[in-house]
């Protein structure tokens, strides 16, 4: 089975999510729907244009490009800078929206003196955490150090 001239569309039923990226053939058949007529060991949706590997099935999946059919052989991608930086972004943003979202409550506590004193450290922590987040310079990625997250009883659900 071979799907041919893969693009990514938005089915009108997200049967595995919407945080899954869906490919179509130019036939239009689906890429998922299509995994159990696939005979090979490895069930891959390549870009045609690029040959990055945007899907692969057996041991594993990947949707974020790190791997590419040279045409006769699947090889490790090294990304492009720009990939790097935005991948970084994203990171970023998403570090900083988790960090957003436990100092919040804590805050509130903090304003309407119900703070516990383990509750005022934990905000400090987050809030330091929160400044180093937004001063990582997403340009130099991949060589970024990100600072760890504090514990938090809220976040690991402790």
């Amino acid at each position: 089975m071979e799907l041919k001239n893969i693009t990514s569309y938005y089915p009108e039923e997200m049967p595995h999510g919407h945080g899954v990226q869906y490919f179509q053939s130019e036939e239009g058949q689906d890429f998922y729907e299509s995994l159990n007529l696939f005979t090979k060991k490895y069930k891959l949706c390549i870009e045609p244009d690029t040959g990055i590997i945007r899907s692969m099935a057996k041991d594993g999946v990947d949707i974020y490009g790190s791997w590419l059919f040279d045409g006769k052989k699947v090889v490790f991608r090294i990304p492009t800078q720009g990939e790097c930086v935005a991948k970084a972004k994203f990171k970023k943003a998403s570090l900083m929206r988790d960090a957003t979202n436990v100092i919040a409550p804590l805050q509130d506590a903090v304003d309407l003196d119900m703070a516990t004193d383990e509750e005022k450290a934990e905000l400090v922590a987050w809030k330091t955490y929160r400044v180093l987040l937004n001063r990582v310079d997403i340009r130099k990625a991949p060589d970024i150090e990100w600072s760890e997250a504090p514990e938090s009883e809220k976040k690991t659900g402790n």
